[in-house]
């Protein structure tokens, strides 16, 4: 069975700025938020960023402080994302249940990887979670049962390929229906240049939705 896709869903809602970039083709700019401060929060959503990315892996962000940022990123119309430490279940539910836009995925290395994070990320039938908090629904202005009818469509999945091995499996992993796909520039720059024209390759005849990760300005793919 298909289901729709956050590229293809027909879902309506002016608050999922980031999703809403997407679908209709623009280039949506993100930064990272790595320090537990509300007020931090609040000043990069007001500075036109479409969605924020608050660091659970190398930023100093407790859940206390992740439950802060999702609220004051999406109180301004900015899609707050929570890039979670591992590909763990409860790491994802508790980002999610915390009311999350989408979550990026670290160090995503095959095709069984990525299934598992889209299972544990997604309602049933075509996932595994579970519904226990009502925070997703403020999050988007909706009620709950709303978000758990629409979340799977709305949802946004991005997997970090950032090894040799991820780049071997590039093909599998893309091939997994609900993820993005995201290029680390950093570890894959230096030691796997050729893999990276090979990710490359792979994702310009994908459907899916590859970001860049750019340390400065001038960066350049």
């Amino acid at each position: 069975m298909t289901f729709p896709s956050p590229i293809t869903t027909i879902i309506q809602n002016p608050r999922l700025r980031l999703l809403n970039c997407l679908r209709d083709g623009s280039k949506p700019i993100l930064t990272f938020l790595g320090l537990p401060s509300i007020r931090t929060a609040q000043i990069l959503a007001s500075t036109g960023l479409d969605g924020i990315i608050i660091d659970c892996e190398h930023g100093y962000i407790s859940d206390d402080s992740m439950h802060d940022a999702i609220v004051a990123i999406s109180s301004q119309g900015v899609s707050p994302l929570v890039r979670i430490r591992m590909t763990h279940a409860d790491l994802i539910k508790r980002a999610l249940d915390a009311g999350a836009h989408g979550i990026v995925v670290p160090m995503v290395n095959t095709a069984e990887d990525a299934k598992a994070v889209v299972q544990n990320a997604s309602f049933p039938p075509q996932g595994l979670r579970g519904q226990g908090s009502a925070f997703p629904g403020f999050a988007l202005g909706i009620d709950i049962s709303t978000y758990v009818r629409t979340a799977n469509e709305t949802l946004i999945t991005c997997l970090q390929i950032e090894t040799k091995t991820g780049v071997e499996n590039v093909d599998a992993i893309c091939a997994v229906p609900g993820v993005g796909k995201w290029l680390n520039t950093t570890p894959l720059s230096n030691p796997l240049g050729q893999m990276t024209l090979r990710f490359l390759s792979s994702a310009m005849f994908l459907p899916k939705v590859m970001s860049p990760y750019l340390l400065t300005p001038s960066t350049r793919l």
